[in-house]
């Protein structure tokens, strides 16, 4: 199976059978890069810095995806996704006035967010950086349920949570956010549960929709900002 921080681009949240299956989503704030496509395993040797506290993911907040179909097309896309790999590859700090300029002002409107409307964008900013990747707002589109959406974009949030709290490195919070049995089993086990519930024998079916491609944020932009679904 299988959402938020200046991490690297995001591993995938629970599906049916308990373990995500792929990337992180998703940035939470500016303490760590940006989420990259994805962790490798942890060294079973080695204690991860996972913070066993379970954790609430009704907390965390969720707004609906802002739609605008035909905002970018798929060159823009890909030119967004070239900008973000030229700065992961050269170890550059990554600033949303620069990579917003990579586009038309209209698709730069459709994709980054600052949080302060109705509807969440597929990129929430904060200060000028990337805060987090709606999958969420992927996933409530592709399942056409507001409970599946936010529950999905919930157990992501918790995961990145349960690393935040107490990793104080690049790698160990890498290390930590590999380990989705330990995630899934221990702090995030009510929100696995929860996105489960809500979004029953159709999850793998959505996480696949709203996943794969080089980072974990094309698949949302696609959706939300060029088909419009």
């Amino acid at each position: 199976m299988p959402a938020c921080a200046t991490v690297k681009v995001i591993p995938a949240p629970p599906g049916a059978d308990a373990a995500p299956t792929e990337e992180e989503d998703e940035p939470r704030d500016a303490t760590f890069p940006q989420p990259e496509a994805e962790a490798a395993p942890p060294d079973a040797a080695k204690a991860t810095c996972l913070d066993t506290t379970p954790i609430d993911a009704t907390q965390f907040p969720y707004k609906s995806p802002r739609v605008i179909a035909n905002a970018c097309t798929e060159s823009e896309l890909a030119a967004l996704s070239a900008f973000y790999k030229s700065k992961m590859d050269a170890g550059e700090d990554l600033r949303i006035s620069e990579w917003s300029a990579e586009v038309s002002g209209s698709c730069a409107q459709c994709v980054f967010d600052d949080d302060s409307g109705a509807s969440w964008g597929p990129i929430q900013t904060q200060n000028d950086r990337l805060h987090s990747v709606n999958r969420g707002g992927c996933v409530e589109l592709k399942s056409g349920s507001t409970a599946c959406g936010q529950a999905f974009g919930r157990v992501l949030t918790c995961r990145l949570e349960a690393c935040l709290t107490k990793c104080t490195s690049q790698d160990g919070f890498t290390e930590c956010l590999a380990d989705n049995e330990a995630i899934y089993s221990g702090p995030c086990k009510g929100a696995k549960d929860a996105v489960v519930a809500a979004c029953g024998s159709g999850l793998d079916t959505y996480e696949t929709a709203c996943s794969g491609g080089a980072w974990t944020f094309e698949r949302p932009i696609r959706a939300q900002c060029i088909t419009g679904s």
